[in-house]
């Protein structure tokens, strides 16, 4: 900011700064987006949340994908989980007789099933006596029992990724098709797997993993279709249901490369039978949730206790888990704090089955970066043309756009950010406007500084003019043959009127007005010089006419600012009554006669002060006694009233052939009252002087 300078060196000062500042705020924008910092990631899925929250998905009322409850009501019934497995194998059943298309199990069976004689000692368990009890025994073990149920049947089981290597990974049920990058660079990585005994996971038809990966608040928003163990693929629980579902045995995985400004590195697409399904680039999708619906949910006492009524879940998929507090599988979504985990897998399978996911383009970073480039600047050059409150207003619509736009295109299947242009705009507006706000009231300051500098000057210009005026009238031992008053009303802008009179000797008069070009402390100096010169002159030279000429020829000497002053000056003779006048470029004086007749004395020689050589006529009157002269600046007959006319000579002279007056200070104290009369209801613009000097005899 600069503090001097002409008002153009300023104003091209705080726009290079004002723009510099704006370009500041967008580069910090584009890095930050850029670089994608935790506290923008938490902006960005805030704003997703509140589209869920706006606008959550429509449960389908047919409800193809059916949660079989383990509530506290089934644990009641059956007994504490785990159940045995030879009651799972009676659920499965149960589940194929009512017409299911897939049952998927939201859990692990890592662990066998112990027998009833587990618990005996090897020696007895070797005994010839029990070999054959314990032969007939593994034909009906519930692991044995679950199995024979699974077999056949399209039922899909889980596994969970671990972080170390378990070193017996389960062999994946589907094959994977990849084109571009190996897949496993992009999706979550596990060292090792957690998987079911093998003689469930070789009957089980499907084996997906039940891995999530919730964001920094602990609120799932994603979940996985493909994982990648120790190099393996595998798909997800929900992304293997849907394997088993359309009948496929291989995923298709497609992958790009680098995106560079506008696009994503990593997975793109996972393909399921005939369905493409866009995914994040580490093989993610996004759900489009719905609110917790308990009619999705049936309780596994009514399926094991046939009191499902039939039809209810034919055709329809299973997906066997728990919403039991004490067995811990809950999770918090952007609808709901608290959901069980298997109703978010229900929700995703029968969103994929049903439309296409929510889909965050591997476009929309390098989009939203252009928007908020275009916006910013769009917004940057409203309030420096149009200002804060109508650029506010602009603003305001520009963000109503963002988060319509977002909202529709979130009512499309798409996930667009709004809050990050919002909140780039914001931080412009809050800059820009602060900046200029700062700049506005500084120039304020400077304004204020400037008046009262102003102010200052006129009060010295004030004060100079003051000083020169004469304070007393003149005595002498003629003084009783003349009657003299004068008046000076400055106007609010000091300007450069003046009089004066003084006795040259015993016997003359010099009497003057005078009104110098420009106003404030310059005018007063030139006054102060010019009545100076003339006082000096007048008493060395009585002649108006040669006074004048001498002090041009003194005053237009290194006039450099081309300053000049007119002057209408006389002397009387007191004793003899003879006036003589001359006149430099000054309003006509005016004689009025005893015998109420008026002559005005004419201009009679230039301006002082504009031409190095100038001649000066010089007037002579007689005088008989009650013989007025009055002298005047142009603020009288210039003076304009509310309409806009000026008051002019012609009405000067009709006031003064009224002759409502005896003295002098009558005709100068009525003739500016009626002055100020006829300007009444507007600003005085100029000084208003008169002097009125009356002979005797």
């Amino acid at each position: 900011m600069l503090n001097d300078g002409t008002p153009r060196d300023r104003w091209l000062s705080i726009r290079a700064t004002y723009w510099l500042l704006i370009v500041c705020v967008l580069t910090a924008s584009v890095l930050l987006r850029g670089k994608d910092p935790e506290f923008v990631a938490r902006l960005r899925l805030l704003g997703f949340d509140v589209l869920q929250q706006t606008d959550p998905r429509t449960v389908d009322t047919d409800y193809p994908v059916r949660i079989i409850d383990i509530d506290e009501r089934s644990i009641k019934a059956f007994g504490n989980w785990p159940w045995r497995r030879d009651v799972l194998a009676k659920l499965i059943d149960k589940l194929v007789a009512l017409g299911v298309s897939v049952i998927t199990f939201d859990m692990v069976f890592p662990e066998e099933t112990p027998g009833p004689l587990d618990q005996l000692p090897d020696a007895l368990r070797k005994a010839p006596e029990l070999k054959l009890l314990l032969d007939k025994y593994q034909g009906v073990a519930p692991d044995n029992a679950m199995a024979e149920a699974l077999r056949g049947r399209r039922v899909v089981l889980g596994i969970i990724g671990t972080s170390g290597n378990t070193g017996n990974i389960p062999k994946p049920k589907a094959s994977f098709a990849t084109i571009g990058e190996n897949a496993g660079l992009f999706a979550h990585g596990f060292q090792g797997a957690t998987g079911n005994i093998s003689v469930l996971s070789e009957a089980a038809t499907g084996l997906g993993a039940l891995n999530w990966f919730p964001d920094h608040d602990q609120i799932l928003r994603r979940i996985p279709l493909i994982i990648d163990v120790s190099g393996q693929l595998f798909p997800s629980l929900v992304g293997e249901t849907l394997r088993v579902l359309v009948g496929v045995k291989t995923i298709g995985v497609r992958t790009a490369g680098d995106g560079g400004f506008t696009g994503n590195t990593g997975i793109t697409t996972v393909g399921i039978g005939d369905t493409a399904i866009p995914t994040a680039a580490d093989g993610q999708i996004w759900i489009h949730f719905s609110r917790h619906d308990p009619k999705r949910s049936i309780s596994a006492t009514d399926v094991l206790q046939d009191a499902v009524p039939p039809g209810d879940l034919k055709g329809r998929i299973a997906i066997v888990g728990t919403s039991a507090p004490g067995l811990l599988d809950l999770r918090a979504t952007p609808l709901d704090p608290v959901i069980s985990g298997v109703e978010i897998n229900a929700q995703a399978i029968e969103q994929l089955i049903g439309e296409a996911p929510l889909a965050r383009p591997d476009y929309a970073k390098g989009m939203e970066i252009v928007a908020t480039v275009a916006s910013t600047l769009l917004l940057a050059a409203m309030i420096y043309v149009w200002g804060a409150r109508l650029a506010a207003v602009v603003g305001f619509a520009t963000v109503c756009l963002f988060a319509l736009g977002s909202l529709w295109a979130f009512s499309h299947g798409l996930l667009v950010d709004a809050v990050f242009p919002i909140m780039s705009n914001s931080a412009a507006y809050i800059l820009g406007t602060g900046y200029l706000y700062f700049e506005a009231e500084s120039e304020r300051n400077r304004g204020r500084e400037a008046l009262q500098r102003i102010a200052q000057e006129m009060e010295s210009a004030a004060q100079i003019q003051r000083t020169f005026l004469p304070q007393a009238v003149p005595i002498g031992p003629l003084a009783d043959k003349f009657d003299i008053f004068a008046v000076m009303k400055p106007a609010k802008s000091v300007g450069g009127d003046f009089y004066d009179y003084f006795l040259i000797n015993e016997k003359k008069l010099g009497f003057l007005v005078g009104d110098v070009s420009g106003k404030g402390v310059p005018a007063a100096l030139f006054m102060s010089v010019s009545r100076t010169v003339l006082r000096t002159i007048a008493f060395e030279d009585e002649e108006p006419g040669s006074v004048l000429s001498k002090v041009n020829s003194i005053l237009v000497l290194d006039n450099t600012e081309g300053m000049f002053v007119t002057i209408a000056y006389g002397v009387l003779d007191l004793e003899r009554g003879i006036l003589t006048f001359s006149s430099a470029g000054h309003d006509d004086a005016v004689l009025l006669r005893g015998s109420r007749e008026h002559e005005q004395f004419n201009h009679m020689g230039p301006a002082i002060g504009l031409f190095e050589v100038a001649e000066f006529p010089t007037a002579t009157r007689q005088l008989s006694p009650d013989d007025t002269v009055i002298l005047l600046t142009d603020g009288i007959t210039e003076a304009f009233n509310i309409d806009g006319r000026v008051f002019g000579s012609e009405r000067l002279l009709r006031w003064l052939d009224k002759r409502m007056y005896s003295t002098s200070a009558d005709i100068v104290q009525q003739l500016t009252a009626e002055v100020e009369r006829f300007a009444e209801g507007t600003e005085q613009s100029d000084d208003i002087t008169c002097v009125s000097l009356r002979f005797k005899g």
